[in-house]
């Protein structure tokens, strides 16, 4: 009797440091099948655990099986995890999935273990890759509200309005925006001959002129939408 083991596709896994995620394992034996209860040991590489809170799973999406299996020993460090394999027949029926995550201070690069899978006599390869950290990706940002004639907020948050003289609205947003954002100004009034100009735009602040409705420049209420991306929370 011969088993056979093998890490599941993708492979190698790919995690950035202080990232969580699963890989396969898939087992099968030569001979007459096995009942459950053989020990599956997994050995991650140097960087790499299996959290304390991890989980092991046998999944068979044909047959609608996808059930948490108990943990058996994990060491101290988390680099080594045992688990009792369900019955085991002569060609992979469903698969094993294994929670690992890279430590925030694991280096990038390639990490091969030869016998990081093992059952019986038989080890097979566990293969993983760290990548460089990723910088954080901008999210969407939008800021609107309702300003009146003496700068004073009616509606919205996360800026402040401030008047110039004459006609000059200065909008300074709370959060700025990693690029100028793209804003849209109305006049709050119904009026054909109100104008509202945005006037210029940077990632902290808008500035909006108005016309009053005898087309003089005079101050006048507007609405207001900036709509750009901010950097993430940290």
């Amino acid at each position: 009797m011969a088993f056979h083991i093998a890490q599941g596709t993708p492979n190698p896994q790919v995690l950035q440091p202080g990232a969580n995620a699963s890989f396969a394992i898939e087992v099968y034996v030569d001979g007459d099948p096995v009942g459950p209860g053989e020990i599956i040991q997994v050995k991650l590489p140097e960087g790499l655990v299996f959290p304390p809170t991890g989980e092991i799973r046998f999944m068979n999406l044909d047959a609608g099986i996808n059930r948490p299996l108990p943990i058996e020993s994990r060491d101290p460090d988390g680099r080594l995890v045992r688990f009792k394999a369900e019955a085991i027949g002569n060609k992979p029926e469903g698969f094993y999935s294994v929670n690992v995550q890279a430590l925030p201070t694991a280096a990038p690069g390639d990490r091969t273990v030869p016998d990081g899978l093992a059952i019986g006599a038989t080890t097979s390869k566990l293969s993983f890759r760290v990548s460089a950290p990723q910088p954080p990706q901008p999210v969407e940002h939008r800021v609107y509200g309702t300003i009146g004639a003496n700068a004073n907020i009616i509606a919205g948050s996360g800026f402040t309005a401030t008047w110039g003289g004459t006609s000059t609205f200065t909008i300074t947003f709370a959060k700025a925006f990693t690029s100028p954002p793209v804003v849209v100004a109305t006049a709050a009034l119904g009026s054909a001959t109100a104008i509202v100009t945005v006037a210029g735009v940077s990632t902290t602040t808008a500035t909006i002129y108005t016309a009053s409705t005898s087309g003089t420049w005079g101050r006048l209420p507007f609405h207001f939408i900036a709509m750009g991306s901010t950097a993430p929370k940290a």
